[in-house]
């Protein structure tokens, strides 16, 4: 079920888009953004009505998508939605930098350190590799939508590269897991004994 949730933005925007493409191709982009605000809508409601726990991260990127794609309904503009996984692929690059400089730690054992002891040299080793992995979808991202604006390429190739986000996103995700197993230590909850009196 968590799963699925998580499917909706991507399944919504992917939707929108076929529809567009058999109704009126040349709107395509504006049907993939009315799919993509209806596929967060949903994904908030369920999570609601399922009282299940919304990671942060979810949250940001679905009220970012659906940002970016009323601004491209608003504006009649598709810039908006396309350039939106550059966007905050690259704050999240900045909010990594900007949190291991300030904080002399990082934001994954912020986010992690609960779960797992690590060395505070593998920690930012990690936090690195974060770093690089959202320049370079972002800037990826960005090379598609300036050549989508030059006619090299159509908007399906930026769909499909939209879509591989995700499977690109958990192979990375199990890289870390790996890394996290081999170099750290999980941590095992102590439970609580009360004292009887």
């Amino acid at each position: 079920m968590h799963a699925l949730l998580e499917f909706l933005p991507l399944i919504g925007l992917a939707g929108g888009y076929l529809l567009g493409k058999s109704i009126n191709p040349d709107e395509a982009m504006y049907y993939l953004s009315y799919g993509a605000i209806i596929g967060c809508a949903i994904q908030f409601a369920l999570y609601k009505l399922t009282k299940k726990k919304m990671q942060k991260t979810t949250l940001i990127t679905g009220l970012l998508l659906v940002i970016f794609a009323a601004m491209t309904i608003i504006f009649h503009n598709d810039l908006f939605v396309k350039i939106k996984p550059t966007v905050l692929s690259w704050a999240f690059a900045i909010a990594f930098i900007g949190y291991a400089f300030v904080k002399k730690t990082t934001l994954l054992e912020l986010m992690m350190g609960a779960q797992f002891k690590m060395p505070p040299h593998k920690w930012l080793n990690l936090n690195w590799a974060w770093i690089i992995f959202n320049f370079l979808v972002g800037l990826a991202n960005l090379i598609i939508v300036w050549q989508i604006h030059l006619g090299q390429l159509s908007d399906d190739v930026w769909v499909s590269f939209k879509v591989a986000l995700l499977p690109i996103s958990l192979v990375f995700i199990v890289g870390q897991t790996i890394y996290l197993l081999k170099n750290g230590v999980a941590k095992e909850e102590t439970p609580s004994i009360k004292q009887e009196k």
